[in-house]
């Protein structure tokens, strides 16, 4: 549904497309393939499509090492650099070619009149293997992407390197990973938790199956309906009209955050932040397959109890899986941030001096406190009454309004 978008509640100007940060996390032998799986099947419209891009840059890499090795192919006409939007990136892509596919023409549609970029997508069933592609040479930064793609956000490039696009671009990704506990933790832990990754993942937790049973049900036809589905949705486009989600999902998050600010709690905040986007992304796709034949003849969606219930089931497993991974690093991250900007008030001694003074002090007093000479105290009473600190009660007498110095 890359080609399809949304005005969400906050902001409601701006274009919302469905994006997805998903983490799918389970124990070793937890059962993970059955992601990819699924993955094959749902994203195969995208995986086809990129056949034929993939093929034309894999012979344009052939002809220019014909260059460097046959006389008679470097009498040839010259070699032009095809134009393609490849949509699915492995782990192991470089960054610039990422870039260029994601920003030329080929990834961009005229939808309803206007230019729409299509997503990029990753899919990587381990985690571990992202996490260190990050860390070499084949996908530098890609962290800053990840975060900016939650929202789309503008990023850009300037290199001296003839092949690197150059300007500004917006960051049109989706990614799907599973992996260990420990992956995730490599991953998001509680000394990057500020940067906000954490609270634009969804974390699936992946329990173990249990005992593998030998006989395992199959339901006839299961596969061909589920890629029959992906290639109907993938054809979906234009504005999707969700005007009762945006409803259940701000009443949701407005009765949470109230709970979060009654019990001062910054972090319960700081989770639910951005959990109704997942609610409207997570439950959309559904809604649209339940009322198929509506959206197809009047591109509507009459949306009922049980859409309205599906959403705010995505929000409270999103919710609880958040707490679940990222609570406690929530807590720690406002606990320490409180010790470590905590303001700690020095007294001064002329404070100490100030506070000595009795409520009701005469210039020879001000004088012994502050063992200061008669005019030096004249100027400061002066300077004191001028800033509402000290007033007159009669002539040579004076009265502290504050009992200490602000």
């Amino acid at each position: 549904m890359t080609r399809a978008y949304y005005h969400f509640w906050y902001e409601p100007e701006v274009v919302r497309r469905l994006n997805y940060c998903i983490f799918i996390i389970g124990d070793p032998g937890a059962g993970k393939n059955i992601v990819e799986k699924f993955y094959k099947k749902i994203a195969d419209p995208m995986i086809q499509a990129d056949q034929c891009l993939i093929d034309a840059v894999n012979r344009y890499k052939d002809g220019r090492t014909e260059r460097t090795t046959s006389t008679k192919a470097q009498k040839g006409d010259a070699l032009k650099r095809p134009v393609v939007g490849i949509r699915v990136h492995p782990a192991r892509t470089a960054t610039g070619e990422f870039i260029r596919h994601m920003n030329m023409n080929a990834a961009v549609e005229t939808i309803q009149g206007q230019p729409l970029h299509l997503h990029m997508f990753s899919f990587d069933a381990e985690l571990d293997n992202v996490t260190k592609q990050n860390k070499g040479g084949d996908w530098k930064d890609r962290e800053i992407m990840e975060l900016k793609a939650f929202h789309n956000e503008q990023d850009g490039q300037m290199y001296a390197n003839q092949e690197s696009i150059t300007g500004m671009f917006n960051v049109f990704w989706n990614f799907i990973y599973t992996g260990t506990p420990y992956a995730l933790h490599r991953k998001v832990n509680q000394r990057n938790f500020g940067t906000g990754m954490s609270t634009r993942l969804a974390v699936i937790p992946l329990p173990d199956r249990g005992k593998a049973q030998r006989h395992q049900q199959i339901i006839p036809g299961a596969n061909e309906r589920l890629q029959a589905w992906a290639y109907r949705l993938d054809r979906v486009e234009g504005e999707l009209p969700i005007e009762p989600l945006n409803d259940e999902t701000y009443d949701w998050q407005s009765s949470h955050l109230e709970i979060a600010e009654f019990n001062g709690d910054k972090a319960d905040r700081t989770i639910l932040k951005r959990i109704p986007y997942y609610g409207i992304g997570i439950s959309l796709p559904f809604i649209l397959m339940r009322h198929w034949e509506e959206w197809q003849e009047s591109n509507t969606l009459t949306m009922d109890d049980t859409d309205k219930r599906l959403c705010r089931l995505a929000m409270e497993i999103q919710y609880r899986c958040q707490q679940f991974f990222f609570g406690e690093m929530a807590f720690n991250y406002f606990a320490d941030q409180n010790k470590e900007f905590v303001v700690r008030k020095r007294t001064t001694r002329y404070e100490e001096c100030f506070r000595k003074l009795p409520d009701e002090f005469r210039t020879q007093q001000f004088m012994d406190c502050f063992g200061c000479s008669q005019s030096s105290a004249s100027k400061a009473i002066t300077r004191f009454r001028e800033d509402g600190v000290v007033e007159d009660v009669k002539y040579g007498l004076y009265r502290k309004v504050v009992p200490e110095l602000p």
